[in-house]
Order: structure tokens, then sequence, then C-alpha cells
């Protein structure tokens, strides 16, 4: 007997936090009442009702002149009129002048009473705030052209304001503003804008030639490569220059490769052709030179190694092939980059890891082989 009152007070202490929160109750047809305690309270009326409870909603019992919800809420929403931060308090769904209300915060009271839930957008208020930010784009990070001589040709170069304010842009031809002529060297874009500024290319001198277009804006540079190729009006070989991939980046003092294709596109015939082999920085200095004489009747191709100086810096620079036959002038360019030297430690520790790790290996070995060997073994009694 003892135990049987025992197991009804666990039960009845067990079911006590049950009773204490009740549902929220709705309908049409009634009032609503919320009972928060065994004895029960009214906290209804005709502008709003409260329900007490925590947790989830866990059941809905309805029929046609009802709808009972059991379980326990999340949050409590305050009834219009009450005071409030934020919409997603209130029932009516706006907080407005930090008061819940049933419909949309007039325009001037949007920003005072927090919006939230939709209200701002509603009431057609003010947009969020947009961070401000300058920059802008180009259309091409570089250009090659080939021209004959005493002839022009026209690049088209786009540049947009991609930040939030206006820009004023300024542009600059460096090393090659004898051959490059632009359009427009001063401008102002609002955001969004874009501009075409023809570069027009003009052939005055046999050869290849590395320079950059210089565009600066809001405190911010930005630069566009350019290559000019000026050949002879009538061209009797075609010359190629291509760079492989593993060599578009070497180190300063390092071998660049490219392959060189020449074709006779004069009379089929064998004969003796001079081709000069340089590299230029930006600034148009020679830093390699060389030159052969071969005889090439329909079309070569080779392997050409190029030593590059041990004393470059890092940057871009331009491997050229001049070919000259007679009165007739051909040239081909293309740009590598000299990357940044490694330090020695890195460069040894490079050199040396596969060797390290053997060593390594080795010695940890014997290691475990010693300690197994010396150390006594312990016989456990049982």
């Amino acid at each position: 007997m003892k135990k049987a009152r025992i197991t009804i007070f666990l039960i009845v202490f067990l079911l006590m936090p049950i009773s204490v929160f009740a549902a929220k109750i709705n309908s049409t047809s009634y009032k609503q009442t919320v009972i928060v305690s065994t004895g029960g309270e009214n906290a209804s009326s005709s502008s709003y009702k409260i329900g007490v409870a925590v947790g989830i909603i866990a059941k809905v019992i309805n029929s046609t002149s009802y709808l009972n919800k059991l379980g326990f809420f999340h949050v409590w929403l305050l009834a219009n009129g009450q005071p409030c931060t934020s919409a997603n308090q209130c029932e009516g769904g706006f907080c407005c002048s930090s008061t819940c209300r049933s419909s949309a915060c007039p325009t001037e009271e949007a920003a005072a009473g927090g919006g939230g839930g939709g209200g701002a957008a509603a009431g057609g208020g003010s947009p969020p705030l947009v961070e401000e930010f300058e920059d802008f784009s180009t259309s091409q990070s570089s250009v090659k052209e080939q021209v004959a001589l005493g002839q022009a040709k026209v690049q088209k170069i786009g540049i947009r304001n991609t930040g939030t304010v206006a820009l004023s842009f300024d542009l600059n031809v460096a090393t090659i503003n004898d051959f490059v002529f632009l359009s427009d060297t001063g401008f102002s874009l609002d955001a969004g804008q874009e501009k075409l500024v023809e570069a027009n290319i003009i052939g005055k001198k046999l050869g290849s030639y590395l320079g950059e277009i210089e565009i600066s804006a809001g405190g911010i540079k930005k630069s566009i490569s350019v290559i000019v190729e000026v050949e002879s009006e009538q061209a009797l070989f075609d010359v190629k220059i291509d760079i492989p991939s593993g060599y578009k980046e070497i180190e300063a003092g390092g071998e660049l490769k490219a392959q060189i294709t020449l074709l006779n596109v004069g009379p089929p015939k064998k004969v003796d052709v001079t081709t000069t082999y340089m590299i230029k920085d930006k600034q148009g200095n020679i830093v390699h030179e060389s030159s052969e004489t071969f005889a090439v009747e329909k079309q070569t191709s080779f392997v050409k190694s190029f030593k590059v100086p041990k004393n470059l810096a890092p940057g871009d620079y331009l491997a050229i092939i001049e070919l000259r036959y007679e009165n007739s002038f051909a040239v081909s360019s293309e740009l590598f980059r000299i990357a940044p030297k490694e330090s020695p430690l890195i460069q040894k520790f490079a050199k040396y890891n596969a060797t390290l790790a053997f060593v390594f290996s080795i010695l940890i070995g014997f290691m475990f082989l010693f300690a197994y060997l010396l150390l006594p073994k312990i016989k456990i009694k049982n």
C-alpha cells in the first residue's frame, strides 16, 4: 500500500508542470479563456487575447464551431497598442513608433518604429543604405596589334565604373606613346556607366614594342599591356614565336624556350634569311639580343633557347624574333614573366626535403628497434 501511494505521488508530481500550462483556444463564436493554473483565469477581451505557454504547438483540435491549439508557443505576441521593439513581437505584424499595429506603418514612422516584418516595404520607406566604394573594370587586360609600316589600326577599349560613386578617369600611354594615341585621356563616369576609348595604333618604325595604357581613377590604378608589331608593307616571309606554358614564368638567370616557325610566302626557292632574337622590358630596353643566318626554302620550325640575364627584376618581358630578307621584314613577339626568386633556405629545403624525409624515417626505425631489443621484458604473473 505504501508503494502504491508513492507511485501515485510520483505520477501527480510529473503531471503538475503539464497542468500548470494550458492551450491557446480560439474561435469566432465564443470568448477566449486561458488557464494559467488549477484555479483558472479569464484573460481575454474584444481587442486582444493572451496565450501563456512555452515550447511549440503539439496538436490542433477543430470543428465547425471552434478551434483548439494544444501545446506550447515559442514567443508571445503582443496585441495592438502594446509597446514593442520589432514587428515580429506584434500580433498585427507591424511595430510603428514602438507600438504594435495591424496596418502598415506610415512612411515617416517606419524608421522610428523599426519597420520590421515588411512594414517599411509596404509603407514605401527609405531604401537600405548601400556602402560606398570605388572601382572600375576594363574590357581588355592586354592589347596586341600587328600593322604594316606607315599604316594604322584601331582598338576599342571599354572602361566601366563598377563602384557606387562617380569617378574621374585619367589615361596615359607609357613607353610607346609614339605608336599609340588615345581618343580620350580624361573623362568622368557615374556609377554603372561605361565608355569606349579608341586606341589608334600607327606603324611608325619596324620592330616589336611593349608598353602600357595606364588608367587611374579615385586612387585606383590599373594598366593594360600593349604590344605593337610593325612589319614591312610587302612581306615575303611570315614568322611566329610561341612560348610553351611551362616557360611563361621563369626565374632570372634561367632558360627561356620558344617554338619558332618560319614560312616562305614568296617565290618557292631556298633563300638565306637573317633572324634576330631579343628580349625587351616594359621601358623598351633590350636586355638580350642575338642573331643567326640560315637557308629556308618553304617552311622550317625549331626550338630556340634564350639565356635570361641574372640581374632581371621580376615583371613582364617581351620575347621577339625579327626576320629580314632583302627588303622584307617580319616580326613576332610574346610576353613572358620573370618570377621573384625564392629564398636560399626555401630552395635548399625544396631540394633536399626528400632526402631528409628518408633519413628521418631510417632514424625513427632504428629507435624503435633499439627500444624493442634493449628494454627489459616485464612478465606479468597471474
